[in-house]
Formats: C-alpha cells, sequence, structure tokens
C-alpha cells in the first residue's frame, strides 16, 4: 500500500513538473539585465521614441515602441532584427482598436543588425490602403489616422503613395505645436512628416547616426554640451525650403535633453 502511494505521488509529482514547464515555454521572464540591455539600445538607437511593451515569444524578446515599431532581441539582450510594422500598420479607428503581438507578424518585413545592418525580408505594402490593423494605443499625444485633415492625407497620397502611416501624434517642436505622421514601406525605418496646425508640410524628419552630422554641430555639443552623453543617432530634418536641421539627444545623470541644431551649428532649440 505504502509504495502505491508513493507511485502516486511520484506520478504526480512529474505531472505536476511537465505542466509547470510547459507554461513557462515561450513566456520565459526577462532577466533585469536583459530588460536594461533592451533599454539602453532602444534609447540609444531610437531616442524619440518609448518602449510601451516587451514579450517573450519563442526564443525572442519582442520590445514595441510606441511608434508601433517592433526590434527582436535574444533573451540575453543582443538585437536580433527590426520591424517597421508596414504590416500591422494602424487601424483609422479613432484608437479604439489594441493588438497584442501576432507571432505570424513578427520577423516578416524586418532587417537583420540593427541601424545600418543586413537587408529586408518584406513585402509590398498594401497599395490601396495607408492604414491596416492596429497597434496598442499609450500616449494622450497620439492620434488617430482618421482625425488627420484633408490637407495632409492629401500631401502623403501625393508624395508618398504606396507608403503606410504607422502613427500619428501631436508634438511640439521649434516650429511650435505641429502634428507628426510616420509613414513607412517595406523594411525601411520610419519617415516622420511634420504638418503645421492648418495641415501645411514643414519638414521631413529621418534618423541618423550622430557621426554623419555636420562638423559644425559636432562641434557646439562637444564645446556646450560636453557632460552630456550623446545617443548614437540623431534626427536630420529637410525643411520645405530645402534647408537641414539636425536634432540630437542626450542625458545627463538620466535627465533627457534633446537640442536642435541648424546645419551652422546655431541653436534652433532645446528642451
Amino acid at each position: 500500500m505504502k509504495k502505491t502511494i508513493f507511485l502516486i505521488l511520484a506520478l504526480a509529482a512529474i505531472m505536476v513538473s511537465c505542466n509547470s514547464n510547459e507554461d513557462l515555454a515561450g513566456v520565459a521572464s526577462v532577466s533585469s539585465s536583459t530588460s536594461s540591455s533592451i533599454a539602453a539600445y532602444v534609447a540609444d538607437n531610437y531616442p524619440a521614441t518609448a518602449i510601451v511593451s516587451t514579450a517573450t515569444v519563442g526564443s525572442e524578446v519582442i520590445a514595441t515602441l510606441n511608434t508601433g515599431e517592433s526590434i527582436a532581441f535574444t533573451k540575453v539582450g543582443s538585437v536580433l532584427y527590426y520591424s517597421n510594422n508596414s504590416i500591422q500598420g494602424i487601424a483609422a479607428d479613432s484608437l479604439c482598436v489594441s493588438d497584442s503581438i501576432r507571432t505570424n507578424s513578427i520577423g516578416r518585413g524586418h532587417h537583420r543588425g540593427g541601424p545600418g545592418g543586413g537587408h529586408g525580408r518584406g513585402h509590398v505594402p498594401k497599395p490601396d490602403s495607408l492604414a491596416g490593423p492596429g497597434h496598442p494605443r499609450h500616449f494622450d499625444n497620439e492620434i488617430a489616422i482618421d482625425s488627420l485633415s484633408v490637407t495632409i492625407n492629401e500631401y502623403i497620397l501625393a508624395n508618398y503613395a504606396g507608403y503606410t502611416i504607422i502613427h500619428a501624434q501631436i508634438d511640439t517642436i521649434c516650429q511650435g505645436v505641429v502634428t507628426e505622421v510616420m509613414v513607412c514601406i517595406a523594411t525601411e525605418e520610419p519617415v516622420k512628416l511634420v504638418f503645421d496646425a492648418t495641415g501645411t508640410y514643414i519638414l521631413k524628419g529621418e534618423r541618423i547616426l550622430y557621426t554623419d552630422v555636420p562638423a559644425e554641430v559636432s562641434a557646439v555639443v562637444t564645446a556646450n554640451f560636453s557632460t552630456y552623453i550623446v545617443k548614437k543617432r540623431a534626427e536630420k530634418f529637410t525643411l520645405a525650403d530645402a534647408s537641414f536641421q539636425y536634432k540630437v539627444f542626450m542625458d545627463l545623470n538620466r535627465t533627457r535633453k534633446s537640442v536642435t541644431f541648424n546645419a551652422d551649428g546655431t541653436v534652433s532649440c532645446e528642451k
């Protein structure tokens, strides 16, 4: 009888162990060191964004940004690939839709190795629509695509045909309060289009390496912001008049600062 009871208890213990392992499969917790590595990578390479969620999908950890973009990492925090959300897009739904990460959409339409690396394995975005399914909304300044003015929509359709709108928000920059719309195709990182309160196009923003800003800009950063840690990537603004500005991101003791420079190194504004 004792042997029978022992066998039953042993079998139960084995079953519990198997069930526990199965429950943990694909949802292993991310270590604090991995979380720190992911946060540091995003802050350095996507400084104008914020991580809104992370999820373990198989052997990968997917960090989703507030723009709908996502970056895949190993479970030790090494970057694997980037996805611009051109598959999912954002529904023109007055912010009513909130999608969870879908394993069949991760890894499609991405490029390997993060900024500056690899080539894309993508697809052609839907030509008949600028929007697709949604992504989670997290910030008060994000706006729905169906709230964009006719003027903004007409500009995008005329100048960025075939692109998908993946994010729109209200922001305050050197030029004042503006509407920022991020559009993308295939595997490329998004282009930021900025419009004033009347819907008039102001500028185009693109992510670049900080090492690619003009020498006049980096000289001023070195001279006046020497105590700050400068982020790996900056933004290049091409204004409607074809002039250029450069937004440099930096921090000091976890206090973030962004400074927008004219091409000659003069400061346009900072915050």
